[in-house]
Order: structure tokens, then sequence, then C-alpha cells
């Protein structure tokens, strides 16, 4: 075992580590993870300080995330990544103490654990909320192990505010505080989030049941439900099951499936444990429940899903938990069946596997980086630099693509020269108004065929940007961008 000192300053040394490597990483990255939702994010929190009142509490950014990241998008794209890159390595700390806590020797495994997560690094460099909701997840984790209940009832409550899954970790939560704990004043502060977050939507937008009015996942299930519609389609209910390999790395794979059975073991023989009861009925319980809904809905194709790997990120720090139990659980056998002179050999073997946990995902990853702009944004870069030499600003623009925002410095919120395309209706478009159209949003979210403006009398067509080398985007259309003036007035004299 290393000594407390030693394994504080084992950590200080990494997290600067891998804070330097990464911001170095991300600084020679012209790209995101995430597609379009980071910039979205990155637009969000970057211009809710001028629109506080409709961005601030914009449930598709999610409050939490655009209140806290907000500071740091002020500082551009880099300022976002640099938010992930801390709720990272503090993830890491956290969990760190959480094992220190609930008494695990090898503690300092759980922070290298956390902070080297496949699927966690994957998504770092970017402006997703996964990363947010997994540090808030940690942290009530800690608390609850610190038998701080109604902190970790409070904080539990307001989760799905900075992921809609919140909800998800919110009924896990109530069965632990109902049945488990049998702390019927905890669960009551569960719902302090939910009201807290409604009244202060009520003050702000007048709708008393903002709650439930402005969640986009509700709106948009209502929406397709009545198409008969969903944009990603489905897929398989193994579908996330396949990805673990990939999402945790074969070692990390290996370990938690034995922690599962350690634990599960460890538990039904002493339910009397208060750390096992957490660690079973909280920390995994919660793991699998969150698996369970997100392979049930996206295999029904419903809410939204399309089936993202990334959203596994929110769960990262629960799966370390796990695994460090069975690390804990086979280094703690081998000290006792080793004499004390040979102890030393206990964490040679721990920094091994310490090694092969932070070379799997370089070993995965090692041709990624630093990332590029995808293709569509490519064709997009050339866009922008045609539009931004033309004299648009006082025109009215429809479009949706968010990276196309962040290149033209366009806000999002000034509707008195932009909306989105999925609120473009040809006949109240101003003469003068000009239209970006994509293979990609504009077929399936925006839900404007190509045809519409083409055959239209009041449109013409005035650029288009087409690749050199042909390839398909979202359900096999063929990505290009046409850009569309409105001309004629036909339309608005019916």
């Amino acid at each position: 075992m290393l000594s407390r000192k030693l394994e504080i300053s084992l950590l200080c040394g990494l997290s600067v580590l891998f804070i330097s490597v990464l911001y170095y990483i991300a600084s020679l990255s012209p790209g995101l993870e995430g597609g379009m939702d980071s910039y979205n994010h990155s637009l969000i929190a970057k211009f809710s300080w001028q629109h506080p009142g409709e961005l601030l509490l914009d449930q598709w950014g999610k409050p939490l995330y655009n209140i806290l990241a907000s500071p740091f998008a002020q500082l551009g794209l880099m300022g976002e990544v640099t938010f992930n890159i801390l709720l990272l390595v503090g993830t890491g700390w956290i969990v760190w103490a959480t094992a220190k806590t609930l008494g695990f020797n090898f503690a300092w495994l759980g922070f290298i654990a956390t902070i080297t997560s496949p699927i966690w690094l994957d998504n770092t460099i970017s402006g997703l909320t996964e990363p947010l909701n997994a540090f808030l997840l940690a942290l009530m984790v800690y608390w609850f192990a610190r038998r701080k209940l109604l902190h970790g009832a409070i904080l539990a409550g307001f989760l799905p505010f900075a992921r809609s899954e919140g909800y998800v970790i919110m009924a896990v939560v109530g069965f632990y505080l109902l049945f488990v704990l049998k702390h019927y004043k905890a669960f009551g502060f569960l719902l302090v989030g939910s009201l807290v977050m409604n009244l202060v939507g009520w003050m702000v937008e007048g709708d008393w049941l903002w709650i439930y009015n402005t969640n986009p996942y509700i709106k948009y299930q209502i929406e397709s439900a009545a198409k008969k519609e969903n944009i990603c389609g489905h897929g398989t209910w193994n579908h996330y099951l396949d990805s673990l390999p990939w999402v945790m790395g074969n070692l990390r794979l290996l370990l938690f499936a034995l922690g599962i059975g350690l634990l599960t073991l460890a538990f039904l023989r002493d339910r009397k444990n208060t750390n096992l009861a957490l660690l079973f009925w909280l920390v995994l319980g919660s793991y699998a429940l969150y698996f369970f809904v997100h392979s049930a809905i996206w295999y029904k194709g419903v809410m939204g899903s399309c089936g993202y790997q990334r959203v596994l990120v929110v769960i990262s720090p629960l799966a370390t938990l796990v695994i460090l139990y069975a690390l804990d659980f086979g280094l703690g056998w081998l000290r006792d069946i080793l004499p004390r002179r040979m102890h030393h050999f206990i964490v040679v073997l721990g920094l091994l596997c310490s090694g092969w946990m932070i070379y799997e995902p370089y070993d995965t990853y090692k041709g990624k980086y630093p990332i590029d702009i995808s293709d569509e944004q490519k064709l997009f870069v050339e866009a922008a630099e045609w539009y931004n030499q033309q004299d648009y600003d006082d025109r009215m623009k429809y479009f949706l693509y968010p990276y196309f925002n962040i290149l033209t410095d366009i806000d999002p919120k000034d509707t008195d020269h932009f909306i989105e395309l999925w609120s473009f209706d040809a006949r109240y478009a101003p003469v003068g108004s000009i239209v970006i159209w994509d293979g990609h949003f504009g077929p399936n979210e925006g839900n404007v065929p190509l045809e519409l403006l083409d055959k239209h009398q009041d449109f013409t067509r005035l650029k288009s940007f087409i690749p050199a080398k042909p390839f398909k985007t979202l359900n096999d259309y063929n990505f290009e961008i046409h850009v569309f003036e409105r001309t004629g007035d036909a339309e608005l004299h019916r």
C-alpha cells in the first residue's frame, strides 16, 4: 500500500500531466468530439449571458451545464474543452475520495482508472454535457458514502438538469432511500431540484409546468409518435452491451465483470454492511438501470435516441468503483497471503494494471488525435469563407448547422436575423432572406426537402457547395450545401 502522502503526490502529478497533455492535444485539434451537439452546447453557453432568460434555462442545453459552463464558453471552444478536462480530473479525485471513505486500500487505482476511461477520454475534447453529469453523479455517491444523505438527495434531484437521464438515477436513489436506508426525510429532499427549477422556470418564462412543457425529449417523442417516425431509427437490445469492450477496454471489462460477481456475493453474505449496500444498490443499481433504459429506448427508437455510446460517459465513474472493488479484493488477497517482505510486489502489480489501463485508450485512439473536423464541416468552412465575403448581416438567415454559427459568429437567439431551419416556413420568409440548406439537417431535423426550395417560384439558388468526392450523411442523403435567396413575393401576397 502507498502512504497517504505518497498517494496524494502521485495523484497531483498525474493531474498536472493529464491536464497538460489533454489541453495540448485539444489546442492542436481543429475539431471536437460529439458532432454538432458539441457546437450547439457551446453556442448556448456562450450566448447565455446575452440572452439569460432564454438560454440559461434552456432544457436542451441543460440549465446546470449552461450556468456552470458559461464562464468557460466566453473564452471560446477551448474554454469549454478546458471545463471538460477539469471535470474529468475532478471526477478522478472524487472517486479516490469515495474509495478512501469506503475503506479501499488501493483507492489511487480508482483515480487512474477514472481519468483513463476510454469512453471519457474519447469525449473530453468536446462541448458535451456527459462529463458534467458524470462529475455530479460521482459527487452524489461520495456524499452518500460520507452519510451526507440530504446533500446526496438534493444533488440527485438536480441531476435531470445536467442530463435528462438524471430521472433514471433519481429512481434508483429514491429506492435506496426508501427501501434500503428507510430515510424518509432524505427521500423528500429528492424533490427539491425539480421544485426549485420549475419555480425558476415559471418565474422567468411564465409557464407553471415549465419542467414538462419545455423538455425537448418529451416534445420530440410526442411529435415523432404522431408522425410514426424517428430520425435515427432504432437498434438492437445488445447494442450497448456489444460496445463495452470499446467503451471500457478489455482489462476494465474483465475487472468490471469480476467486480459485479464479487460484490454481489459479498453483499448477499453480509446485507447489513452499509458500504456493500451502497455499492450494490446505489452504484451497481444506478449503472444497471441507466444501461437498461438506454438499451431499451434505442431498441424502441424513442426519445430521440441515436444509440450514441458517449452516453456511457455518465456512468463510467460507477463502473470504476466496481472495477476498483475487484482490484482491491484481488490485491488485498495477495497482501494477506504474501510475506510482508514481498508486499512491494503488490504495488508493482497495481502499477502494471494502471499502465495497461493507460495503454488501452492510447492504443485505441492513437491515430485519432489531433481531432480533425468532419467532411461536412470542411464543406461548411468553404461556405463560411464565401458567406463572410457577402453583406448578409442585416438579412434573415435560415439554417440548422451550429458549426456554421461558430464560423460566422451568428447569434443563435438573434431572431431578427436568424431562425433555425426547423422553424422555416416558405410562406412567411421575408424577401431578401437567405436559406442555407445542407444534406444532413435540411431533409431530416429541418424537414425541408431540397426540392421545396428548388421548385419554389420565390426562391433563387445563389451558390452550391458540392464535395469533390461525394459522401452520404444521415438517412443516406448526399451531403451538399445550397444557398437560396428569397427574391420574389408572390407567396407573401396570397
